[in-house]
């Protein structure tokens, strides 16, 4: 791509139909890479994006080098006044950017994870696996199927309007098989529904039921919240007491229950501001209360068999101390490029200042007035990307998140770049 070397092919090729607005002539920098082009007011404002990570198959090839055109817009549409305006860009190399670590969300396991926002849901399936009705960073939930270890095996797609119920209903049969049969909270109460049926459980000592699900043998399962502070709890249908977890205040607090129908193992998920935990959770070992004491609580052993932990990250500063880094990452807002020479204008060896930002499809390396330069990640939907600088300096640490999982790369090269000027022209207007 170095057709800066040989100026004479260009009388090969016919000039082009000339259209509409200012036409843009330049010999791009004698350099491997992509092209990004601007036009610049007479105070040296960038007013619009002419050319992006250009080929030479994004221009015309003319008598005198590259031809593009400019209709006297900026970037909105808008019609910019009369006047004389510059246009200038950078042709830029290779880009060394390197994939190095997820942070903030267990879920994140390979490249080709789900990477859920939220969990809304679960059910455990025949074989011990799990589904999961979650919430990706688009916010249109769908339904997941899991293994036994927690790691996804595949998606199943949800309009919009199916819910939670929509778990049990799904080709992957609940472990208990068919049943219309569950528990909910409704009006402060703990409810079986059964068909068409509605039952009010009479549950000893329950204060303010949060979530129920039934489990194996006619067992009904409460997150409660109490004065002490929140316990999960196990009733038979009848009402008699049979044991219950405490849960820590210092730790996340259980908001949703899903108990298995064959087996005493419980799923919890857990919230406290900034983050969501999914554990799963197997009776080791039992204590059951006395039915004629059924108001003594009884306590068991539990081990727990899947912890999965989802960290808020829409933006840096709630994830940034959480990164484990040896020392705190401190992002930088610019940092200054040493451009390579342009032999072509004899230029000498300069600088330019850059960070990064980010659009729909992903991040991308820009200068400080917003020329973008070379396109560094394609993750769409991120709320953030910052970059900086770790141990010698001389690799730059990148970090991005869209508010699901939070992405670590390190780039190298970015010192690939020449600059080039593509002339002065007025614009009339017209």
């Amino acid at each position: 791509m170095c057709l800066a070397l040989a100026p004479a092919a260009f009388a090969q090729d016919e000039e082009p139909p000339q259209k509409k607005g200012v036409r843009i002539t330049f010999i791009p920098p004698p350099m491997e890479g992509t092209w990004s082009l601007g036009i610049y007011d007479k105070k040296g404002k960038l007013v619009r994006v002419l050319a992006r990570e250009a080929t030479d198959k994004n221009f015309t090839v003319g008598l005198n080098g590259l031809i593009t055109f400019w209709d006297g817009r900026d970037d909105s549409g808008k019609a910019l006044p009369p006047g004389m305006y510059s246009a200038s860009g950078y042709a830029v190399g290779t880009l060394d950017v390197e994939g190095v670590a997820y942070h903030g969300n267990d879920w994140m396991t390979a490249d080709d994870s789900p990477r859920l926002r939220r969990v809304l849901s679960l059910e455990l399936r025949k074989g011990g696996r799990l589904a999961l009705w979650a919430e990706p960073p688009d916010g249109k939930p769908q339904l997941i199927r899991m293994d036994q270890a927690g790691e996804f095996i595949g998606e199943i797609p949800a309009a919009p309007q199916v819910n939670a119920q929509a778990l049990a209903n799904d080709e992957a049969v609940h472990e208990s098989g068919p049943s219309q049969q569950r528990a909910v909270i409704d009006a402060g109460k703990v409810v079986l529904l059964d068909k068409n049926e509605k039952r009010v459980l009479a549950l000893p000592n329950v204060t303010k039921p949060i979530d129920a699900s039934l489990g194996r043998e006619g067992r009904v399962w409460v997150i409660d919240q109490t004065a002490e502070g929140t316990e999960v709890k196990e009733f038979g249908l009848g009402g008699e007491f049979h044991r219950r977890l405490a849960i820590d205040p210092a730790e996340p607090i259980p908001v949703r229950i899903f108990a298995s129908r064959t087996s005493d193992l419980i799923f919890l998920i857990e919230e406290k501001p900034g983050l969501q935990r999914v554990r799963g959770l197997a009776l080791e070992s039992a204590a059951s209360s006395d039915p004629a004491t059924s108001a003594e609580p009884a306590t068991s052993t539990w081990k727990t068999v899947l912890s999965k932990t989802i960290l808020t990250s829409d933006t840096f500063a709630a994830i940034g101390g959480q990164l484990k880094r040896p020392k705190p990452f401190s992002p930088e807002e610019k940092f200054a490029v040493r451009l390579l020479p342009n032999p072509l204008i004899k230029d000498e060896v300069s600088t330019v200042q850059v960070n990064v930002s980010h659009d729909s499809v992903g991040s991308y390396l820009q200068t400080l007035d917003g020329l973008p330069l070379r396109r560094i990640t394609e993750t769409p939907n991120l709320k953030w990307v910052v970059i900086g600088r770790e141990g010698t300096g001389k690799v730059l640490s990148i970090f991005q998140s869209d508010g699901a999982v939070v992405e670590e790369f390190r780039a190298r090269r970015l010192a690939n770049m020449m600059s080039f000027d593509a002339g002065d022209y007025e614009w009339t207007g017209k």
